[in-house]
């Protein structure tokens, strides 16, 4: 459970930056693209796309400690709870809990504001058109 909030937070990250766009090879497969895969149509340059991938790797090492910690955490309220702590050690353990997911959630602002001084206002607004592009086509197929 916990991974796939950490991997839904990130992808909150990518749709703001390097958002996965789903489309189809030619054997009807669904493959994910992502703002590395339109990087000539975008005019990304070498040094934006070093920079994009470093960010999206600290976020991702970012996730990675923070979903161990919540992992720990929910193990240990679980814990609490099943001893029948008392009630405030277990909000206590809510709170530590809730520290962590709004960390998560502050770092994936943090780091969207940073994708805005990567990418140009122009490159910006080309690709939101391409997210919104594949996510009326996804849409559709639904």
């Amino acid at each position: 459970m916990n991974k796939r909030r950490s991997f839904l937070v990130f992808l909150g990250l990518i749709c703001f930056a390097a958002s996965p766009c789903l489309a189809q090879n030619q054997q009807g497969q669904d493959q994910v693209k992502t703002i590395f895969s339109f990087k000539n149509d975008l005019g990304i340059t070498d040094d934006q796309e070093l920079k994009l991938k470093a960010l999206l790797y600290d976020e991702q090492t970012f996730l990675d400690q923070q979903n161990a910690t919540l992992k720990t955490l929910g193990g240990e309220l679980n814990k609490m709870i099943e001893d029948k702590a008392d009630m405030p050690a277990i909000k206590g353990k809510l709170k530590e809990i809730s520290k962590a997911q709004v960390d998560i959630s502050y770092r994936n602002i943090e780091d969207g504001r940073k994708v805005e001084t990567i990418l140009t206002p122009d490159q910006l607004t080309k690709w939101r058109d391409i997210q919104k592009k594949f996510a009326t086509q996804a849409k559709k197929e639904l």
